[in-house]
């Protein structure tokens, strides 16, 4: 059952009580199949008693030229803001799975769809829910979750060190990257500043200045993206955050020369050997990586696969 299911049976129950409690004591028979669904409907919502699904609690605001107030807010910005948005919710999620082709549809777009439930007012703004039907009780985060925590961080990021967004880029491709540009781009062309509020905790842009200065900082002119191979060791691996570290012993990279007999730290994209780095330890291997450098900031890699050298 997903979230959307359970949110069903919920509101059938409902309209069942509803029902019941109106219809006449002469109808045996219809009171008698009410009642029937009823239990039904009641025995699968006890199947998850004690486990509640858990529930998005996003929102995404606008301030700025297109936004009257608290009334409403310019069609055509809203309509190319929130497409925007959608596009880099799904190319950021799927950029943490595999890489993206610069064209072409986004693998598993289903899984990154979003559904708008309400308007938010104080600003103008827009509540967002799940609607990829990927979200299983219990509770188990969706794809969805995931990515907007993945969009977020980069937002903070923009507007923090080259290290920090340095950091929170490391698993996105560059398809994310653009579609996170493009969105920004969207926002500051009117005028405009977004604000998100995702798990209670809010990221909002200070002005349109700060709004284009983050798209720069997102521009390929900042970003600088190199395919290395290292000889080295790993010294320690956490499968669940895949996070590794690497000790360097020799590299084709010029940019990587400081870096040999010191240990890197390295994000692992999923690949076969992963689950098996542990058993390599210290173990003399081939790494090849993707190395992206922000602004004046420190390299950080994805390792995208691994030569066991002997």
């Amino acid at each position: 059952m997903n979230i959307h299911e359970y949110r069903h049976l919920l509101s059938e129950r409902g309209a069942l009580d509803r029902l019941i409690a109106g219809i006449s004591s002469d109808k045996v028979i219809s009171r008698m199949s009410l009642q029937r669904r009823k239990n039904k409907v009641e025995a699968e919502l006890a199947a998850y008693a004690g486990r509640l699904p858990r529930l998005i609690d996003a929102c995404l605001t606008f301030q700025g030229s297109p936004v009257a107030g608290n009334r409403g807010i310019h069609a055509d910005f809203v309509a190319d803001a929130l497409k925007a948005f959608a596009s880099t919710v799904n190319a950021v999620g799927a950029s943490q799975h595999s890489t993206l082709g610069s064209r072409g549809v986004v693998p598993q777009s289903d899984n990154y769809r979003l559904l708008i439930t309400d308007t938010v007012r104080g600003s103008f703004g827009f509540r967002i829910e799940d609607a990829s039907q990927q979200h299983a009780l219990p509770m188990e985060p969706s794809p969805v979750e995931r990515a907007l925590e993945r969009v977020k961080a980069i937002l903070e990021a923009s507007i923090r060190t080259d290290d920090d967004l340095s950091e929170a880029i490391t698993e996105s491709d560059q398809r994310a990257l653009s579609a996170m540009r493009n969105f920004l781009k969207t926002v500051a062309d009117q005028n405009a500043v977004c604000a998100m509020e995702f798990r209670g905790n809010v990221f909002r842009f200070s002005d349109s200045a700060q709004v284009r200065h983050s798209e720069q900082r997102l521009s390929v002119d900042n970003i600088r993206e190199n395919q290395v191979v290292i000889d080295g060791r790993f010294e320690g691996f956490l499968p669940n955050s895949r996070r590794a570290e690497f000790l360097v012993d020799q590299t084709d990279a010029e940019f990587l020369g400081d870096e040999i007999g010191k240990i890197i730290t390295c994000q692992v994209a999923p690949f076969d050997s992963e689950n098996d780095i542990n058993k390599i330890l210290g173990m003399t291997v081939k790494i090849h990586a993707h190395a992206r450098r922000v602004g004046l900031g420190r390299p950080r890699y994805l390792i995208t696969s691994c030569e066991h050298l002997g």
